[in-house]
């Protein structure tokens, strides 16, 4: 009785699946073909598969502007069209201002107060409030904090000169920039192995755990789970260390009236000039720590892998690195100081970056959920409310229509003259509209001052250990290679 109980339940999720199976043919939007439970999704599901690859592979098998694929029994649109991107990101932003990730306040309230993840009106009012916090003058005035963590990241190459994993080294680095400029905080990684701060930043967001990876999966794809098993996107145990951390701190410069410029101050003095008129307020500690906790999680493994697969690239492209080398060396001895005002002037550590940020983006998709039926005027197709949307970025970023020989490294697709030829977005690794990554400025600086300063000193090359080419961990958010990411780090002769 039990065999046949079972085999009608599956009948009946696989009548549930097969019926939403039919939601883009019914509609005529070219499909990928969903396998059972699975839909598009199958080979991430089982950790065969990074989402980077898989959303590139779904992006080249068709032509058309957009692609109907199933996360699961969700229907969702892939649009491959840079026009229709610009629509939804931009020109008709109010149509499709929040992400489709599961929110509850009160089972998980730093996650609902994170510009990552908060929706509407409660977006909208942080944004306004958190934007002067994130310009140049704001950046300028951390700079001297950054170029302490980058002096720590010096030594320790100087002590290392031999092989070396930069995927380790770079986390060591991008924790303690991180560290002191969002929570006030000396790590010292780079003279601690077993830093707790450490620890807590590779549990915060870690996939490599089976639970907590379905964990944060679920966010994104399967939100009814969110709410059933009260997930929360964050690891429990981190989250609560570092908001002990950012509550310490408070207590501590409001105590001794410590002024250092960095983001606890910034918060605490939009906190001390709120108005009665104000749409969002840091009413309670709770709301300014998810903002402190949120600039920790989002920067710290987004810089370190950055950091780590440019010093790979560089390795297999002496070339580009020598011309670097000199372009750093050059400005460095005009003042024998590294100064914001200098990094700015280093048109080809920009072009360097850009173009690791091209191959690697820091996310390979972005989704957006539309708020009403929306009509495509290119095609005519009505887009139900509440369906989800997914940017390609990994598939953008690889179409040799856009880029030739997109495998290859190549700074100069960068360059003054021929970045007035890309087609718009084909190149978000920030994102774009008025939803892009809100510190993409201090993102960029931090990951230039410290390529910059050790760029100049040390060469880097590969060794029988260097994984050529790349393998992707798909058991990580990011894209990132399986195991260790090892170079041989040797000084440059003065």
């Amino acid at each position: 009785m039990f065999l046949v109980y079972f085999a009608s339940f599956l009948l009946l999720l696989y009548y549930i699946y097969a019926k939403n199976y039919n939601y883009w043919q019914s509609r005529n939007v070219p499909t990928d073909k969903p396998f059972l439970f699975f839909g598009s999704f199958y080979n991430i599901a089982v950790r065969k598969e990074h989402i980077f690859e898989r959303i590139r592979t779904i992006y080249n098998q068709f032509s058309a502007p957009y692609v109907g694929i199933y996360i699961f029994h969700q229907p969702v649109l892939l649009i491959r069209s840079p026009e229709i991107l610009r629509k939804v990101l931009v020109k008709d932003f109010d149509k499709f201002t929040n992400r489709n990730i599961a929110t509850n306040e009160a089972v998980d309230p730093l996650a609902f107060h994170t510009l990552f993840i908060s929706k509407d009106a409660v977006w909208r009012n942080l944004r306004a409030k958190l934007s002067p916090v994130f310009t140049s003058g704001k950046m300028k005035l951390m700079f001297p904090l950054m170029q302490e963590c980058v002096d720590d990241l010096h030594r320790f190459l100087a002590q290392n000169t031999d092989e070396i994993d930069v995927k380790i080294t770079m986390k060591k680095y991008s924790v303690d920039i991180i560290s002191t400029c969002a929570f006030g905080i000396n790590t010292f990684c780079f003279r601690n192995d077993n830093s707790e701060i450490l620890k807590m930043a590779t549990q915060l967001v870690d996939f490599k755990s089976v639970v907590r990876s379905i964990s944060i999966f679920s966010f994104f794809f399967m939100p009814s789970f969110v709410d059933i098993f009260r997930l929360t996107f964050a690891d429990k145990t981190a989250s609560d260390y570092l908001l002990n951390v950012f509550k310490t701190t408070l207590q501590e410069r409001e105590k001794k009236k410590i002024i250092r410029n960095d983001f606890i101050d910034l918060l605490n003095n939009l906190r001390k000039t709120e108005t009665i008129t104000d749409g969002y307020k840091f009413d309670n500690d709770i709301k300014m720590a998810a903002q402190a906790i949120a600039f920790f999680s989002a920067g710290n493994d987004t810089t370190s892998i950055t950091l780590a697969l440019t010093c790979y690239e560089l390795a297999l492209n002496k070339t580009i690195q020598d011309r670097l080398r000199h372009e750093v060396t050059e400005i460095y001895n005009e003042s024998e100081a590294f100064t914001y005002e200098n990094i700015a002037r280093m048109k080809y550590l920009d072009m360097v970056l850009n173009e690791t940020l091209r191959k690697y983006p820091l996310a390979p998709f972005l989704n957006r959920k539309s708020d009403v039926k929306y009509t495509f005027e290119e095609t005519g197709f009505t887009l139900d409310k509440g369906v989800s949307i997914i940017v390609p970025i990994s598939g953008l970023h690889y179409d040799p229509e856009y880029y030739p020989d997109p495998e290859k490294y190549d700074p100069e697709r960068f360059s003054d003259e021929n970045k007035k030829n890309l087609t718009p977005y084909t190149y978000l690794p920030f994102g774009e509209g008025p939803r892009n990554c809100i510190g993409q400025r201090f993102a960029l600086l931090v990951s230039k001052v410290a390529l910059a300063s050790i760029i100049k000193d040390f060469a880097f090359d590969a060794t029988n250990r260097t994984p050529v080419p790349l393998r992707f961990d798909p058991g990580s958010l990011f894209v990132q290679n399986r195991g260790g990411l090892y170079l041989k780090v040797s000084k440059v002769a003065a």
